[in-house]
């Protein structure tokens, strides 16, 4: 009989993070398919002219017992967003279904350019009045408008 090793609940392990398909990573299913093209051109070009990087992601659940900002953190530790652009990155994630939002920063884009305090104005202010109508696109695309503005 093999010993059993119990890995507490919070524990996040990584094959519980999906795997990045891009710049956009649609698992919610909420765009569509011009609306990620869109968001993917908008993405790259600003990667390629900024040598800053985004990943927008959504999903539609996570593992029991794990909170979602801690959640989301490590997503995007985990995917290296920003890493290969010297450490310049933010990862934005929306999950519809369990109505919740987050902007996870880089260390240097929160020391330098985005804190905590900006990120959450911009959810806030311009991503969750047009979430609640149900425009989602919207929303996305004002916070990166916002947060861009910000981050030059």
């Amino acid at each position: 009989m093999e010993a059993q090793i119990d890995i507490p609940k919070t524990e996040i392990i990584v094959s519980e993070y999906p795997k990045q398909i891009g710049l956009v990573n649609d698992f919610e299913n909420i765009f569509t398919e011009e609306e990620k093209a869109q968001l993917t051109r908008f993405l790259s070009y600003y990667k390629k002219t900024s040598f800053r990087e985004i990943a927008v992601i959504t999903i539609d659940s996570i593992p029991i017992n794990t909170e979602f900002d801690q959640y989301v953190i490590k997503m995007s530790n985990n995917w290296n967003v920003g890493e290969n652009n010297n450490g310049n990155g933010l990862t934005l994630v929306l999950s519809k279904s369990l109505r919740k939002v987050r902007i996870s920063t880089t260390e240097k884009t929160k020391n330098l350019y985005l804190s905590d305090e900006f990120c959450k104005k911009v959810i806030d202010e311009n991503m969750i009045p047009e979430f609640k109508n149900g425009n989602y696109y919207d929303g996305i695309l004002l916070g990166l408008n916002e947060l861009i503005r910000k981050w030059i």
